[in-house]
């Protein structure tokens, strides 16, 4: 798609950490050049310009890209999103880019890059950094999993045994082994755990929280200690 590199754009920096932010501004203040009017969140007014493009973290990036939640700023009602992450897992790329973020882009990358991919977005067009449209070719040209097979995924991940897992699923144990062989073939594993390993890094599956470890009443360690010397 062509677009317009002398068309004005209104830009809104919104990053969690307030050092990151500041630098972005700043950097785009002093080298964006002429087309590109940045803003910050903490110098919005209500009647300010309408934006034309939001550089956002991940997860404000994902909210932003639903409509809805644009609605309570009218500045934002037309605004394109563009990532800018550490987040390179091909999972959560996926799912931003379904979601209806515009652009992403790696921290890490050029200043250049950065505009460009301002300019692309801001213009009608989509911007994926080379990493990321790498993580989505290769995406695309493996095998997908089919819905059982990442529910099954996701409960392997999660440590759970085959016939749990058929359990939870209401299905037989002879069809979860058929689905746990599947994901392996696709996926490149040669066990359980490499199939667990390889769904967290491309980001197919949540990376399982460690087990917390259960502590025993204060009343139930006393008693311990005084049968220990009884």
């Amino acid at each position: 798609m062509n677009y317009s590199p002398t068309r004005q754009l209104n830009v809104l920096v919104r990053h969690p950490d307030p050092i990151v932010r500041a630098g972005l501004i700043a950097a785009l203040h002093q080298h964006a050049g002429p087309g590109i009017s940045v803003h910050d969140v903490d110098d919005q007014s209500p009647m300010g310009p309408p934006i034309d493009v939001v550089i956002a973290d991940y997860d404000n990036a994902i909210r932003l890209a639903d409509p809805d939640s644009r609605k309570a700023d009218r500045r934002l009602a037309a605004a394109r999103i563009l990532a800018l992450t550490a987040n390179d897992r091909e999972g959560d790329i996926r799912r931003a880019i379904q979601a209806g973020v515009h652009g992403y882009l790696l921290l890490g990358g050029t200043l250049d890059e950065l505009i460009e991919g301002i300019r692309k977005v801001g213009n009608g067009a989509r911007c994926l950094c080379p990493i990321v449209a790498e993580r989505i070719a290769e995406s695309l040209a493996g095998e997908t999993l089919t819905l059982r097979e990442s529910e099954v995924l996701r409960l392997v991940a999660a440590g759970q045994p085959n016939k749990a897992i058929a359990r939870q699923l209401a299905i037989e144990l002879g069809t979860v082994k058929s689905h746990v062989r599947a994901i392996m073939t696709k996926l490149g594993a040669i066990s359980r755990t490499q199939a667990a390993s390889i769904a967290v890094s491309r980001g197919l599956v949540a990376e399982a929280r460690p087990v917390q470890p259960v502590f025993m009443p204060q009343r139930l360690h006393a008693a311990q200690a005084s049968a220990q010397f009884a």
